[in-house]
């Protein structure tokens, strides 16, 4: 008796617990089908915050020209593994992919990705030297990516942004002054248009943060929150069969006269 007691009792516990974390998960489930919706309804352009967005071609290389070779910048950052070369407004842009070598006298890699040993750094071609997007540079690129009807609606630094959060800077934003209020990004260092936002951005993001469990915005899709719900999820599944097995041997599904 004492043996079934103790049972009864570990079981009851476990089905409270059983219930209460059912509860959690339950919240979770109604936010994926609501953000889940959220994104069949938007689309995916509307979801790319990039009605606007005008991809820029690529321009092709003048032969005849004469380009300033970098040599002795690339000498300097290490282990070189690649160089491109691309026009960027009109002007020839070395990009040079490297290991970056850590001892004193070498440059340091801007922008360097922890997830990656390679660094990139840009060269003028023109000069030579590190490449710099001014800020009429900015604008233009900023321009020509832009297909709406807004006007120009004035430029401004920036070091970072929450709209792009991997992004580290400096560069720019350029405003339009439009029906999305659309605002374009451009990285300082490489020329690179890093892409559009708009007044529809808020939202989208907080969808996101909440379909992915991302609270932080880092776009970590294997963070520790859903790492964790996916942990429930699969104990919340080894104790409902548990119980249902328990019941069963129970008699709890034969039919009583």
């Amino acid at each position: 008796m004492i043996g079934n007691s103790s049972r009864s009792i570990k079981m009851g516990w476990l089905s409270s617990l059983h219930r209460r974390i059912a509860l959690v998960l339950v919240i979770q489930v109604i936010i994926w089908c609501v953000t889940g919706f959220y994104f069949s309804w938007q689309g995916r352009e509307g979801l790319s915050t990039q009605e606007y967005w005008h991809q820029l071609p690529a321009q092709p290389l003048h032969t005849k020209e004469r380009y300033v070779t970098p040599d002795l910048q690339l000498q300097n950052l290490g282990n070189v593994r690649s160089v491109r070369v691309r026009i960027i407004d009109n002007v020839a842009q070395f990009e040079a992919t490297y290991v970056p070598n850590n001892t004193p006298g070498h440059q340091q890699a801007p922008n360097r990705s922890k997830a990656s040993p390679y660094a990139v750094a840009w060269f003028d071609g023109e000069t030579g030297h590190r490449w710099q997007t001014s800020a009429l540079t900015a604008q233009r690129l900023a321009v020509n990516s832009y297909l709406g009807a807004g006007m120009f609606n004035g430029i401004r630094d920036v070091h970072r942004s929450d709209e792009f959060p991997h992004w580290v800077g400096p560069g720019f934003r350029v405003d339009f002054a439009d029906d999305l209020n659309t605002r374009v990004y451009i990285d300082q260092a490489s020329g690179e248009v890093l892409g559009h936002r708009n007044n529809r951005w808020p939202l989208i993001d907080w969808m996101y943060r909440l379909h992915f469990m991302d609270y932080s915005g880092k776009r970590d899709f294997n963070n520790l929150f859903i790492i964790f719900a996916g942990l429930l999820s699969v104990w919340l599944s080894i104790t409902g069969i548990l119980m249902i097995a328990r019941v069963w041997k129970q008699g709890g599904f034969v039919a009583k006269r």
